[in-house]
Protein backbone atom coordinates (compact mmCIF):
# COMPACT_ATOMS: atom_id res chain seq x y z
CA UNK A 1 0.00 0.00 0.00
CA UNK A 2 1.86 3.56 -0.87
CA UNK A 3 0.94 6.14 1.64
CA UNK A 4 1.48 9.70 0.88
CA UNK A 5 2.32 12.17 3.40
CA UNK A 6 0.46 15.02 4.66
CA UNK A 7 1.13 18.37 3.51
CA UNK A 8 1.98 17.28 0.22
CA UNK A 9 -0.25 19.15 -2.36
CA UNK A 10 -2.33 17.68 -4.86
CA UNK A 11 -0.10 18.13 -8.16
CA UNK A 12 2.98 16.47 -6.25
CA UNK A 13 0.96 13.88 -4.96
CA UNK A 14 -0.27 13.02 -8.53
CA UNK A 15 3.12 13.66 -10.04
CA UNK A 16 4.55 11.33 -7.46
CA UNK A 17 2.08 8.49 -8.03
CA UNK A 18 2.82 8.71 -12.10
CA UNK A 19 6.74 8.77 -11.25
CA UNK A 20 6.14 5.44 -9.14
CA UNK A 21 3.86 3.56 -11.69
CA UNK A 22 6.34 4.31 -14.50
CA UNK A 23 9.15 3.29 -12.02
CA UNK A 24 7.01 0.13 -12.03
CA UNK A 25 6.84 0.06 -15.73
CA UNK A 26 10.06 0.46 -16.57
CA UNK A 27 11.25 -2.59 -14.09
CA UNK A 28 8.39 -4.55 -15.20
CA UNK A 29 9.52 -4.06 -18.58
CA UNK A 30 12.89 -4.82 -17.69
CA UNK A 31 12.17 -8.17 -15.95
CA UNK A 32 10.12 -9.39 -19.06
CA UNK A 33 12.69 -8.54 -21.76
CA UNK A 34 16.25 -9.70 -22.78
CA UNK A 35 19.24 -7.82 -20.50
CA UNK A 36 21.90 -8.90 -22.89
CA UNK A 37 25.12 -7.58 -22.26
CA UNK A 38 27.42 -7.41 -24.99
CA UNK A 39 30.49 -5.29 -23.83
CA UNK A 40 33.79 -6.58 -24.52
CA UNK A 41 35.21 -9.31 -22.13
CA UNK A 42 37.37 -8.25 -19.42
CA UNK A 43 41.27 -8.94 -20.90
CA UNK A 44 39.69 -8.80 -24.45
CA UNK A 45 38.57 -6.21 -26.61
CA UNK A 46 36.40 -8.01 -28.66
CA UNK A 47 32.59 -8.74 -27.66
CA UNK A 48 31.30 -11.99 -27.81
CA UNK A 49 30.37 -13.27 -31.31
CA UNK A 50 27.68 -14.67 -30.06
CA UNK A 51 25.34 -14.47 -27.01
CA UNK A 52 23.57 -17.08 -25.80
CA UNK A 53 20.60 -16.28 -23.93
CA UNK A 54 19.00 -19.48 -21.96
CA UNK A 55 15.44 -18.86 -22.15
CA UNK A 56 12.56 -20.53 -24.09
CA UNK A 57 12.51 -24.34 -22.80
CA UNK A 58 10.80 -26.81 -25.06
CA UNK A 59 10.17 -30.81 -24.40
CA UNK A 60 12.92 -32.97 -25.32
CA UNK A 61 11.45 -35.24 -27.83
CA UNK A 62 10.12 -31.90 -29.46
CA UNK A 63 13.89 -30.57 -30.09
CA UNK A 64 15.33 -34.26 -30.72
CA UNK A 65 14.91 -37.94 -31.53
CA UNK A 66 16.92 -40.83 -30.59
CA UNK A 67 18.55 -42.24 -34.10
CA UNK A 68 21.16 -44.94 -32.36
CA UNK A 69 21.31 -46.66 -28.85
CA UNK A 70 24.53 -48.45 -28.52
CA UNK A 71 24.81 -50.80 -25.39
CA UNK A 72 28.73 -51.24 -24.42
CA UNK A 73 29.77 -54.68 -23.61
CA UNK A 74 32.37 -54.56 -20.71
CA UNK A 75 34.52 -57.41 -19.13
CA UNK A 76 34.74 -57.95 -15.81
CA UNK A 77 38.92 -56.37 -16.32
CA UNK A 78 38.14 -53.08 -17.23
CA UNK A 79 35.73 -50.99 -15.62
CA UNK A 80 33.65 -47.69 -16.84
CA UNK A 81 31.75 -46.37 -14.33
CA UNK A 82 31.72 -42.92 -15.08
CA UNK A 83 32.58 -41.42 -18.78
CA UNK A 84 34.88 -38.65 -18.69
CA UNK A 85 36.15 -38.04 -22.65
CA UNK A 86 34.03 -39.81 -25.64
CA UNK A 87 36.13 -39.49 -29.12
CA UNK A 88 34.53 -40.96 -32.44
CA UNK A 89 36.12 -42.16 -35.38
CA UNK A 90 35.78 -44.40 -38.63
CA UNK A 91 32.65 -45.98 -36.62
CA UNK A 92 34.46 -46.56 -33.25
CA UNK A 93 34.16 -45.00 -29.80
CA UNK A 94 37.10 -44.23 -27.79
CA UNK A 95 35.78 -43.86 -24.01
CA UNK A 96 37.80 -42.35 -21.46
CA UNK A 97 36.52 -43.34 -17.19
CA UNK A 98 37.19 -40.64 -15.04
CA UNK A 99 36.99 -42.93 -11.81
CA UNK A 100 39.29 -45.71 -12.99
CA UNK A 101 41.57 -43.86 -15.31
CA UNK A 102 40.32 -46.62 -18.06
CA UNK A 103 40.80 -45.95 -21.64
CA UNK A 104 38.75 -48.35 -24.12
CA UNK A 105 38.27 -48.47 -28.25
CA UNK A 106 34.88 -50.18 -29.03
CA UNK A 107 33.47 -51.47 -32.35
CA UNK A 108 30.24 -49.52 -33.47
CA UNK A 109 28.44 -52.25 -32.07
CA UNK A 110 29.68 -51.73 -28.27
CA UNK A 111 32.48 -54.11 -28.76
CA UNK A 112 35.56 -53.51 -26.57
CA UNK A 113 38.84 -53.96 -29.04
CA UNK A 114 41.51 -52.70 -27.51
CA UNK A 115 42.64 -50.88 -24.49
CA UNK A 116 45.47 -48.30 -24.58
CA UNK A 117 47.84 -47.63 -21.61
CA UNK A 118 49.10 -49.90 -19.09
CA UNK A 119 49.53 -48.61 -16.06
CA UNK A 120 53.11 -48.19 -13.84
CA UNK A 121 55.97 -46.33 -13.76
CA UNK A 122 57.79 -47.28 -16.38
CA UNK A 123 58.82 -45.38 -19.74
CA UNK A 124 56.00 -47.04 -21.86
CA UNK A 125 53.71 -46.49 -18.68
CA UNK A 126 51.84 -44.19 -17.29
CA UNK A 127 50.64 -43.67 -13.92
CA UNK A 128 47.20 -42.14 -14.45
CA UNK A 129 45.15 -40.69 -17.86
CA UNK A 130 43.43 -37.44 -16.87
CA UNK A 131 42.35 -36.99 -20.52
CA UNK A 132 42.75 -38.20 -23.75
CA UNK A 133 42.33 -36.51 -27.72
CA UNK A 134 42.48 -37.73 -30.99
CA UNK A 135 44.71 -37.02 -33.52
CA UNK A 136 42.64 -38.04 -36.42
CA UNK A 137 45.62 -36.75 -39.37
CA UNK A 138 48.32 -38.81 -37.88
CA UNK A 139 45.54 -41.70 -36.36
CA UNK A 140 47.13 -41.43 -32.67
CA UNK A 141 45.81 -41.32 -29.40
CA UNK A 142 47.39 -39.34 -26.92
CA UNK A 143 47.20 -39.77 -23.51
CA UNK A 144 47.59 -37.15 -20.86
CA UNK A 145 49.03 -37.91 -17.32
CA UNK A 146 48.60 -35.02 -14.18
CA UNK A 147 50.62 -37.22 -11.99
CA UNK A 148 53.88 -37.59 -14.01
CA UNK A 149 53.15 -34.63 -16.00
CA UNK A 150 53.35 -36.09 -19.02
CA UNK A 151 51.91 -36.79 -23.00
CA UNK A 152 51.76 -40.31 -24.17
CA UNK A 153 50.96 -41.50 -27.95
CA UNK A 154 50.10 -44.32 -29.20
CA UNK A 155 48.28 -45.96 -32.00
CA UNK A 156 44.74 -46.79 -32.45
CA UNK A 157 45.65 -50.65 -31.81
CA UNK A 158 47.43 -49.54 -28.44
CA UNK A 159 50.82 -49.78 -29.30
CA UNK A 160 53.51 -47.17 -27.58
CA UNK A 161 54.91 -44.78 -29.92
CA UNK A 162 56.83 -41.86 -27.60
CA UNK A 163 56.11 -39.92 -24.59
CA UNK A 164 56.97 -35.87 -23.59
CA UNK A 165 57.51 -34.16 -20.45
CA UNK A 166 55.67 -31.25 -19.70
CA UNK A 167 56.06 -28.25 -17.55
CA UNK A 168 53.05 -27.87 -15.91
CA UNK A 169 50.09 -30.47 -14.17
CA UNK A 170 47.78 -30.73 -16.90
CA UNK A 171 43.96 -32.04 -16.17
CA UNK A 172 42.63 -31.33 -19.95
CA UNK A 173 43.63 -31.89 -23.54
CA UNK A 174 42.59 -31.02 -27.07
CA UNK A 175 44.22 -31.12 -30.52
CA UNK A 176 43.72 -28.49 -33.24
CA UNK A 177 43.88 -28.99 -37.23
CA UNK A 178 47.69 -28.00 -37.05
CA UNK A 179 48.36 -31.05 -34.37
CA UNK A 180 49.33 -28.41 -31.73
CA UNK A 181 48.13 -29.31 -28.22
CA UNK A 182 45.98 -27.43 -25.91
CA UNK A 183 45.74 -27.91 -22.48
CA UNK A 184 44.36 -26.81 -19.15
CA UNK A 185 47.01 -26.23 -16.90
CA UNK A 186 46.01 -26.51 -12.96
CA UNK A 187 45.85 -24.06 -10.70
CA UNK A 188 49.50 -25.29 -9.07
CA UNK A 189 51.61 -23.54 -11.37
CA UNK A 190 54.38 -20.82 -11.67
CA UNK A 191 52.89 -19.38 -15.11
CA UNK A 192 49.60 -18.24 -13.13
CA UNK A 193 47.97 -19.28 -16.43
CA UNK A 194 44.89 -21.52 -16.97
CA UNK A 195 45.95 -22.31 -20.92
CA UNK A 196 49.01 -23.96 -22.60
CA UNK A 197 49.85 -23.99 -26.22
CA UNK A 198 52.66 -26.52 -27.03
CA UNK A 199 53.57 -28.25 -30.85
CA UNK A 200 53.35 -31.76 -31.55
CA UNK A 201 57.13 -32.12 -30.12
CA UNK A 202 56.37 -30.56 -26.88
CA UNK A 203 58.07 -26.80 -27.47
CA UNK A 204 56.04 -24.20 -25.61
CA UNK A 205 54.39 -22.14 -27.97
CA UNK A 206 52.85 -19.59 -25.58
CA UNK A 207 49.80 -19.17 -22.02
CA UNK A 208 47.12 -18.20 -21.73
CA UNK A 209 44.37 -16.46 -19.98
CA UNK A 210 46.36 -15.86 -16.66
CA UNK A 211 44.76 -15.83 -13.19
CA UNK A 212 46.55 -13.54 -10.25
CA UNK A 213 48.51 -15.02 -7.82
CA UNK A 214 46.84 -16.38 -4.08
CA UNK A 215 44.22 -18.12 -6.18
CA UNK A 216 42.24 -20.67 -4.10
CA UNK A 217 43.12 -23.70 -5.84
CA UNK A 218 40.04 -25.66 -6.08
CA UNK A 219 39.94 -28.41 -8.43
CA UNK A 220 35.93 -27.52 -10.93
CA UNK A 221 36.88 -29.92 -13.75
CA UNK A 222 33.98 -32.09 -13.23
CA UNK A 223 31.84 -28.88 -12.83
CA UNK A 224 33.05 -26.48 -15.05
CA UNK A 225 35.52 -25.75 -17.51
CA UNK A 226 36.40 -27.77 -20.90
CA UNK A 227 38.21 -28.04 -23.71
CA UNK A 228 37.31 -29.13 -27.13
CA UNK A 229 37.53 -28.94 -30.81
CA UNK A 230 35.64 -26.39 -32.91
CA UNK A 231 34.31 -27.25 -35.75
CA UNK A 232 36.85 -24.99 -37.56
CA UNK A 233 39.77 -27.07 -36.52
CA UNK A 234 40.73 -24.59 -33.56
CA UNK A 235 40.18 -25.27 -29.85
CA UNK A 236 36.96 -23.99 -27.81
CA UNK A 237 38.04 -23.55 -24.26
CA UNK A 238 35.67 -22.46 -21.34
CA UNK A 239 37.77 -21.52 -17.95
CA UNK A 240 36.40 -22.81 -14.91
CA UNK A 241 33.45 -20.64 -13.14
CA UNK A 242 33.17 -18.76 -16.60
CA UNK A 243 30.21 -18.03 -18.72
CA UNK A 244 32.08 -17.66 -21.70
CA UNK A 245 33.50 -20.20 -24.42
CA UNK A 246 36.75 -18.79 -26.17
CA UNK A 247 37.85 -20.00 -29.81
CA UNK A 248 41.30 -20.17 -29.91
CA UNK A 249 43.17 -20.15 -33.48
CA UNK A 250 46.47 -20.23 -34.09
CA UNK A 251 47.89 -18.72 -30.69
CA UNK A 252 45.06 -16.13 -30.84
CA UNK A 253 41.90 -16.67 -28.95
CA UNK A 254 38.79 -14.89 -28.94
CA UNK A 255 35.41 -14.55 -26.77
CA UNK A 256 33.22 -16.83 -28.72
CA UNK A 257 30.09 -18.12 -27.23
CA UNK A 258 28.45 -15.91 -23.52
CA UNK A 259 25.89 -17.58 -21.48
CA UNK A 260 23.60 -15.20 -20.13
CA UNK A 261 20.23 -15.98 -18.28
CA UNK A 262 17.56 -14.27 -16.37
CA UNK A 263 18.30 -16.43 -13.44
CA UNK A 264 21.41 -15.68 -11.45
CA UNK A 265 24.53 -16.43 -12.89
CA UNK A 266 28.15 -16.24 -11.55
CA UNK A 267 29.77 -12.75 -12.25
CA UNK A 268 32.54 -12.61 -15.01
CA UNK A 269 35.06 -10.60 -12.81
CA UNK A 270 34.51 -13.12 -9.64
CA UNK A 271 35.52 -16.23 -12.27
CA UNK A 272 38.68 -16.54 -10.09
CA UNK A 273 36.70 -16.07 -6.77
CA UNK A 274 36.62 -20.24 -7.07
CA UNK A 275 35.49 -21.49 -3.78
CA UNK A 276 32.81 -19.11 -3.52
CA UNK A 277 31.60 -20.05 -6.95
CA UNK A 278 31.63 -23.95 -5.56
CA UNK A 279 29.83 -22.72 -2.53
CA UNK A 280 26.93 -20.94 -4.67
CA UNK A 281 26.53 -23.89 -7.13
CA UNK A 282 26.49 -26.35 -4.09
CA UNK A 283 23.39 -24.13 -2.87
CA UNK A 284 21.95 -24.28 -6.05
CA UNK A 285 21.38 -20.42 -5.91
CA UNK A 286 22.52 -20.00 -9.66
CA UNK A 287 22.16 -21.43 -13.23
CA UNK A 288 25.34 -22.01 -15.27
CA UNK A 289 26.53 -24.32 -18.65
CA UNK A 290 28.11 -27.34 -17.61
CA UNK A 291 31.18 -28.55 -18.80
CA UNK A 292 30.00 -30.18 -21.36
CA UNK A 293 29.72 -28.46 -25.10
CA UNK A 294 30.21 -29.43 -28.71
CA UNK A 295 30.09 -27.16 -31.83
CA UNK A 296 28.62 -28.73 -34.99
CA UNK A 297 28.90 -26.03 -38.21
CA UNK A 298 25.09 -24.65 -37.12
CA UNK A 299 25.24 -24.94 -33.49
CA UNK A 300 26.18 -25.07 -30.52
CA UNK A 301 25.36 -28.17 -28.15
CA UNK A 302 25.48 -27.66 -24.44
CA UNK A 303 24.95 -28.66 -20.96
CA UNK A 304 22.95 -26.27 -18.75
CA UNK A 305 22.18 -26.37 -14.55
CA UNK A 306 19.20 -24.51 -13.99
CA UNK A 307 18.82 -22.72 -10.85
CA UNK A 308 17.01 -24.50 -8.23
CA UNK A 309 13.33 -23.84 -7.72
CA UNK A 310 12.05 -23.09 -4.44
CA UNK A 311 9.54 -25.12 -4.00
CA UNK A 312 12.07 -28.69 -5.12
CA UNK A 313 14.24 -30.81 -2.95
CA UNK A 314 17.08 -31.15 -5.41
CA UNK A 315 20.04 -28.62 -6.15
CA UNK A 316 20.75 -30.61 -9.65
CA UNK A 317 18.48 -29.45 -12.79
CA UNK A 318 20.23 -30.74 -15.61
CA UNK A 319 19.41 -29.32 -19.34
CA UNK A 320 20.44 -30.10 -22.76
CA UNK A 321 20.93 -26.84 -24.75
CA UNK A 322 21.08 -25.98 -28.33
CA UNK A 323 21.99 -22.56 -30.00
CA UNK A 324 21.10 -21.72 -33.78
CA UNK A 325 24.52 -20.13 -35.11
CA UNK A 326 22.02 -18.48 -37.72
CA UNK A 327 18.79 -18.11 -36.16
CA UNK A 328 20.61 -16.94 -32.84
CA UNK A 329 17.67 -19.04 -30.76
CA UNK A 330 18.81 -20.97 -27.95
CA UNK A 331 16.58 -23.53 -26.31
CA UNK A 332 16.83 -25.61 -24.01
CA UNK A 333 14.76 -28.91 -22.82
CA UNK A 334 11.98 -28.75 -20.18
CA UNK A 335 13.19 -30.59 -16.75
CA UNK A 336 13.13 -34.74 -17.46
CA UNK A 337 14.26 -37.59 -16.32
CA UNK A 338 16.36 -38.57 -19.39
CA UNK A 339 18.03 -35.15 -19.37
CA UNK A 340 18.79 -35.56 -15.67
CA UNK A 341 20.00 -38.78 -15.82
CA UNK A 342 22.98 -38.41 -18.94
CA UNK A 343 26.40 -37.61 -19.45
CA UNK A 344 26.75 -34.93 -22.02
CA UNK A 345 26.91 -33.91 -25.42
CA UNK A 346 30.25 -35.88 -25.09
CA UNK A 347 30.75 -35.82 -28.95
CA UNK A 348 29.32 -34.56 -32.47
CA UNK A 349 28.57 -35.90 -35.82
CA UNK A 350 26.54 -33.14 -37.80
CA UNK A 351 23.48 -32.37 -36.41
CA UNK A 352 24.19 -35.60 -33.93
CA UNK A 353 25.04 -35.97 -30.75
CA UNK A 354 26.32 -38.59 -28.16
CA UNK A 355 25.14 -39.20 -24.69
CA UNK A 356 26.23 -41.90 -22.05
CA UNK A 357 23.43 -43.36 -19.48
CA UNK A 358 23.25 -46.30 -17.54
CA UNK A 359 21.54 -49.36 -18.71
CA UNK A 360 19.75 -49.12 -15.57
CA UNK A 361 18.49 -45.65 -15.99
CA UNK A 362 17.68 -46.20 -19.42
CA UNK A 363 15.17 -49.23 -19.02
CA UNK A 364 13.67 -47.45 -15.75
CA UNK A 365 12.54 -44.55 -18.94
CA UNK A 366 11.38 -46.92 -21.45
CA UNK A 367 8.07 -45.24 -20.96
CA UNK A 368 9.43 -41.85 -22.52
CA UNK A 369 7.79 -40.18 -25.26
CA UNK A 370 11.36 -40.14 -26.94
CA UNK A 371 11.82 -43.72 -26.57
CA UNK A 372 8.55 -44.67 -27.41
CA UNK A 373 10.15 -45.91 -30.95
CA UNK A 374 12.90 -47.70 -29.76
CA UNK A 375 10.87 -49.92 -27.26
CA UNK A 376 11.09 -53.06 -28.62
CA UNK A 377 15.25 -52.59 -29.33
CA UNK A 378 15.24 -52.14 -25.24
CA UNK A 379 13.51 -55.12 -24.69
CA UNK A 380 16.32 -56.88 -26.93
CA UNK A 381 18.81 -55.11 -24.77
CA UNK A 382 17.52 -55.92 -22.04
CA UNK A 383 17.24 -59.86 -22.22
CA UNK A 384 20.96 -60.07 -23.73
CA UNK A 385 23.04 -57.94 -21.50
CA UNK A 386 23.12 -59.09 -17.57
CA UNK A 387 24.59 -56.57 -16.26
CA UNK A 388 22.44 -53.16 -15.86
CA UNK A 389 25.31 -50.95 -14.35
CA UNK A 390 26.78 -51.06 -18.16
CA UNK A 391 27.14 -47.92 -19.68
CA UNK A 392 24.72 -46.96 -23.01
CA UNK A 393 25.75 -44.46 -26.09
CA UNK A 394 23.02 -42.57 -26.98
CA UNK A 395 22.71 -40.63 -30.10
CA UNK A 396 20.44 -38.00 -30.74
CA UNK A 397 19.74 -36.24 -34.05
CA UNK A 398 18.36 -32.73 -33.55
CA UNK A 399 14.90 -32.37 -35.18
Amino acid sequence: MLIIKEGVSDFNASFFLWKICLGLLMLSYGCNSKQIDNTAIEGFDQKPEFTIFVEKDINVENLFEINQIVPLEIDKENFLVDIYRLQVMEDNFFLLDKVFGTLLRFSGDGRPMVKIGEFGSGPEETPDIADFTLDRKEKELILLSIEERSISFFDLEGNFKRKIRLKNQSDMLSINQDRNLGMSITYFNEDFSNFELIDNSGKRIQTMFPFPQGVFPIGLKNISGHITRSHSGGFLYQEPANSVIFEIKGNEAYPKYQFQSRDHMWPGEKKHQLNEYFQEVASGKISFPTRFFEESEGHLFFGWNQRKRPSSQKVVDYRIGVFDKETKQTFITKECKLSGLMSGPMAVEGDSIYFIISMYNLMELSEEPILEKHKHTMIQIQKSKGDMDTPVLVKMKLK
